[in-house]
């Protein structure tokens, strides 16, 4: 049985995350809309005898799915999935690889790695970058609104605020570069929507914001997570910079 998600099935579907938890860090982000009034967000879960076997979220952005037993993919979730108004389908490569074409998608590959711990001198930190507060919350949705990010920032926002994992750069009293994460455990983080202001690319600020994130992430003993298209080469260095180790490639169907 294929039936949404309520709050009385989060231990299940915690299980059912926690068993690939690095490649399932997207669900976290948005486990506060489990049990909401907003039918933009929302899971679903396959069921066995009261058993959850596979659960998928979605919203207006994405949608991804977390499954016991891949050889179920196809069954489980195809016709959801072809059906999804997401605009992005997010998923481990052989994971996507088993729901077969979708209509209307091409795949897009996407390098997915961690940060490994390590020290950063004082000098690799811009001292204009700060940590975002709530006072910043309109300027940073006007900052990102028409980018191109994957987040729905509007809705996320405050969350993210909360747990203090957006860093920002100015110039003068204007954001003119951010990075932040979007989703977050007790020992990982997913890190996105490292922007800047097309005028001010080009100095580093965006390598700051990161480098900031990153060291205050560190610091709580969460290693980040991220992913960058494959066919952005330019990417590759610069996460390489910051010593990225690829780990898997996930498959985006847009």
């Amino acid at each position: 049985m294929l039936r949404k998600l309520e709050e009385k099935d989060l231990s299940q579907l915690l299980e059912i995350i926690q068993e690939d938890e690095v490649n399932n860090l997207q669900f976290y982000e948005y486990l506060p809309y489990l049990s909401n009034e907003d039918e933009r967000f929302g899971f679903y879960g396959k069921f066995n005898d009261n058993n959850l076997e596979g659960a998928l979220y979605f919203s207006p952005f994405n949608t991804g799915f977390a499954i016991q037993n891949p050889l179920y993919i196809h069954d489980y979730f195809k016709d959801m999935l072809t059906e999804t108004s997401s605009m992005y389908i997010f998923g481990r490569h052989d994971y996507i690889q088993r729901l077969g074409q979708i209509t209307g998608r091409d795949v897009h590959v996407y390098r997915y790695g961690f940060l490994p711990i390590k020290r950063y001198n004082n000098g690799d930190i811009a001292k204009h970058v700060e940590r975002a507060s709530k006072e910043d919350i309109p300027e940073l949705i006007s900052f990102y609104e028409g980018k191109d990010i994957m987040i729905e920032v509007p809705e996320r926002i405050e969350h993210i605020i909360e747990k203090g994992s957006i860093f920002v750069r100015r110039d003068g009293d204007k954001i003119v570069s951010a990075a932040l994460a979007h989703s977050e455990t007790d020992k990982y983080a997913l890190i996105g929507a490292v922007y800047t202001e097309y005028d001010h690319q080009g100095k580093g600020y965006g390598m700051h914001c990161l480098k900031a994130l990153v060291k205050h992430l560190h610091q709580q003993e969460k290693t980040p997570y991220l992913f960058y298209e494959e066919a952005l080469q330019h990417l590759e260095g610069i996460y390489q910079q910051l010593s990225f180790q690829h780990e898997t490639d996930i498959w985006m169907l847009y």
